[in-house]
């Protein structure tokens, strides 16, 4: 069914000055092991990723595109997608990002205060699911995940509809929980609801089991 697939991963970042980011924990394992998982069904798999671990930039297989921004990762979508397409969004881009960039390192101040002043980055799942509507890709597919501290089940089905995703996978996250190396238990949503859970399972196999759900409902 699928001619392409775009697999993203690992996070973004957004510079405040040359020494300094806004980024997060992710590691970029999940979007690794889904790319390689997903290679050896389709033939033409892209992985787009920011700042991974280094063992995790180059699956086996796979065309990469390294991006550093939200922005950089959006247009890098777009000038991929296409109709027969799978897009898997597991990437951790910033949602915000400093309104004034410093060409110089600040420098601290005699006042204890700093003030950063934030603007939203682009939507990058409902900005690609307007550009499939737009260009009427009715055979891309996209699958997103929802990284949540709380209302994991409510948060999930809002993004899953907002967007216009066929699927969501949703995980609990924060400090030791959710990045880097640890087990993880993920739930996948389609529009009905929770389809299919692993609970306390490597990124590895919940990324084979992820892809193996994918390809069972969508060839």
């Amino acid at each position: 069914m699928f001619k392409k697939a775009i697999i993203t991963s690992g996070p973004t970042r957004e510079w405040i000055d040359p020494v300094r980011y806004i980024s997060n924990a992710s590691s970029g394992k999940m979007g690794f092991h889904l790319a390689e998982s997903v290679s050896q069904w389709i033939e033409n798999t892209i992985y787009i990723h920011g700042s991974v671990l280094e063992k995790y930039t180059s699956p086996k297989s796979c065309k990469e595109i390294e991006i550093e921004t939200t922005s950089d990762l959006l247009n890098a979508i777009l000038s991929e997608i296409e109709e027969d397409c799978l897009l898997i969004m597991a990437a951790a881009p910033a949602d915000f990002k400093p309104r004034d960039y410093s060409d110089l390192k600040i420098k601290k101040k005699e006042s204890d205060d700093f003030t950063l002043h934030l603007i939203q980055n682009p939507d990058i799942l409902r900005t690609v699911s307007e550009e499939r509507d737009s260009r009427n890709y009715r055979n891309l597919k996209m699958v997103g995940f929802s990284a949540e501290t709380n209302d994991l089940d409510a948060n999930a089905m809002k993004k899953l509809r907002k967007k216009g995703l066929d699927l969501i996978i949703g995980n609990y996250v924060g400090k030791g929980v959710g990045f880097g190396e640890v087990d993880s238990t993920v739930a996948i949503y389609n529009e009905k609801g929770i389809a299919e859970s692993w609970k306390d399972l490597p990124k590895e196999q919940i990324a084979n089991n992820i892809v193996s759900f994918i390809k069972f409902n969508f060839s």
